[in-house]
């Protein structure tokens, strides 16, 4: 676990100056809490003992002076602990979320969205708070028993010593619960999870979920879900209150014997009467530091399962320097889009490509077809890096396509799919994601271009209309003109277009094709698609079939994707432009 908290614990290093006030104003603090017994002391001293009645004015300003310097440290001390505090999360949640959109898709596919979230609501604010908590913590309140130990071993040895036994008894009884709290709590994690992603899955299928009419089953899931994480989050409770009752009451019997011995003590005149206040005093500030500790061993046990979950995330860090050099050695592959011998096969299953090559020109339009679960979705998250292959290279403008995660690259390579990302967010927010600094001119003409421009006049509020999570208030053919629309403001080099115009009519889809090439003449496109219309669009048609992609005519391609079917009409259509070498 210690190997795994130095990971976080580098984002600690910018942050040296405010971990050292936040000490300085805790030992202020704990300065003042160890001198207010004293004055206690010194009141008994001067009325029981000396009958100094005069020395009353001066204890009770003291005492008013140490309560508003008590009062400033804690305000100013909260103050920079919560800066402190919610920058450190910030900087932890960001490490996290570059790990979700940078990381390998294999790593983070297993993870439902529910299990990631409650690692960044939950997991993430344990680790952050034993970070700046646990180490200023205790080292303060390591401290501050230390100083109390001096001062009591000099009011009382003995009573000293039976009130240092009392709290390591209690530091004792607190690690006896070590490994309950830990599966408890890793328990109550994993319920949490289970909601989470039931409510993450179905709010973002509530049409689903009326068309098939499973109203009352999802009440009854989110009942027993709901059930689950109440059982344990009761049974951690209970636990929990176990783990602080048993050594507090071992801290109070410690106090109940100490009051014992010290009246003996007073008894037999061994020590007065303001000593055994002053201790007694002292033996109640010991109690908030000696809970401080407690509470950082359950801490600890409960941080133990948060640590391992965020790292499980997070997994192995990766290395820059083989990605460096595969950018530089791949500096003479020329072309858009080249692939050599690339194979690809998703772990355990059967091969999706087997020494795949293609090259696609700069200013080249192909065409790539193919079945449904040929292959084609898992090609394009290889064109941009989220897989790699397992075999074989792919290099897009002359670099390996894994190594393209920079922002300055946003300008190379283009997508629009069958379901376009949209936020829960105004039209116009949505087009310009991805190009936020875009004018409103460019913003209309990208969407007249994508033939947006119509149903967006037609909203209530045109471009500053909001629009649901995902657009489920749109039709499929209006969010894709959307993000055709983005995919043109965007304005790329090499356009990749999967089965971007799958909800669109085939007369509009035509229109906004021949719209697109007049904009972008020297555009590289590789266009992706099921459907055999548009041929006379490319420069090259290719089919991709068992792992293999072959050039075919119009003809051919017919036959394949349409088995049984007259090819008259698609070869009609294709025309003389497909390139079948």
């Amino acid at each position: 676990m210690l190997k795994d908290l130095l990971r976080f614990a580098r984002h600690l290093s910018g942050r040296r100056a405010g971990l050292a006030a936040v000490f300085a104003l805790g030992l202020g603090g704990a300065a003042v809490s160890l001198a207010m017994p004293l004055l206690g002391k010194a009141f008994v001293d001067a009325v029981a003992s000396r009958r100094d009645f005069a020395m009353i004015p001066k204890i009770a300003a003291a005492l008013l002076v140490l309560a508003v310097l008590d009062l400033a440290l804690v305000t100013l001390s909260r103050r920079v602990h919560a800066r402190l505090s919610a920058s450190l999360l910030s900087d932890l949640r960001a490490l996290l979320f570059e790990r979700c959109l940078r990381g390998p898709l294999a790593a983070l596919e297993p993870f439902r969205h529910g299990d990631l979230l409650t690692r960044f609501g939950t997991d993430l604010p344990r680790v952050q708070t034993l970070l700046v908590d646990g180490v200023l913590g205790a080292v303060q309140n390591i401290l501050f028993l230390a100083v109390a130990a001096v001062i009591t071993f000099s009011l009382s040895p003995s009573l000293a010593l039976w009130s240092f036994l009392g709290l390591a008894l209690a530091l004792l009884a607190t690690t006896v619960f070590r490994r309950s709290i830990e599966a408890r709590s890793r328990r109550v994690r994993e319920a949490m999870s289970d909601l989470s992603h039931f409510l993450s899955e179905r709010l973002a299928a509530l049409r689903a979920i009326r068309f098939h009419r499973t109203e009352r089953e999802e009440q009854r899931r989110l009942a027993t879900a709901s059930e689950r994480l109440n059982r344990e989050v009761v049974g951690f409770q209970v636990l929990d209150s176990m783990s602080v009752g048993a050594p507090g009451l071992l801290l109070t019997l410690a106090l109940a014997w100490i009051y014992l011995l010290g009246g003996r003590l007073l008894e037999a005149g061994t020590i007065s009467l303001g000593t055994f206040v002053a201790f007694v005093l002292y033996q109640g500030r010991l109690f908030a530091p000696a809970q401080g500790l407690l509470g950082l061993v359950r801490d600890l046990q409960q941080a133990r399962v948060s640590i391992a979950r965020v790292t499980e995330v997070l997994g192995v860090d990766e290395t820059a320097g083989a990605a460096t050099a595969e950018i530089q050695a791949a500096a003479a592959v020329d072309g858009a889009i080249v692939l050599r011998d690339m194979s690809f096969a998703y772990p355990g299953k059967l091969p999706v490509f087997r020494g795949v090559n293609l090259r696609v020109e700069r200013g080249e339009r192909v065409g790539l077809f193919g079945a449904s679960g040929a292959g084609k979705s898992t090609l394009v998250h290889l064109l941009f890096g989220l897989r790699r292959p397992t075999a074989g290279t792919i290099h897009i403008d002359s670099r390996p396509a894994h190594a393209r995660r920079s922002v300055d690259d946003r300008d190379l390579l283009g997508y629009a799919g069958a379901e376009p990302f949209l936020l829960h967010a105004t039209v116009e927010e949505n087009l310009r994601y991805g190009n936020p600094g875009a004018s409103r001119a460019e913003l209309e003409r990208a969407a007249a271009l994508a033939e947006a421009d119509a149903f967006i006049d037609a909203l209530p509020d045109g471009y500053g209309t909001v629009i649901g999570g995902r657009g489920l208030a749109l039709s499929d053919g209006q969010r894709q003109r959307l993000g055709l629309a983005r995919l043109i403001l965007r304005n790329p080099r090499i356009l990749v277009l999967d089965e971007a115009f799958s909800g669109l009519d085939l007369e509009t889809e035509a229109r906004i094709r021949q719209q697109l090439w007049e904009a972008f003449p020297d555009c590289t496109a590789l266009v992706i698609s099921h459907r055999p219309v548009g041929l006379t669009d490319f420069d090259r048609v290719v089919f991709l079939h068992a792992g293999h992609l072959a050039a075919v005519s119009a003809q051919e391609l017919g036959r394949r994707l349409l088995p049984g079917r007259s090819t008259d009409g698609i070869a009609a259509v294709a025309g003389t432009r497909c390139d079948v070498g």
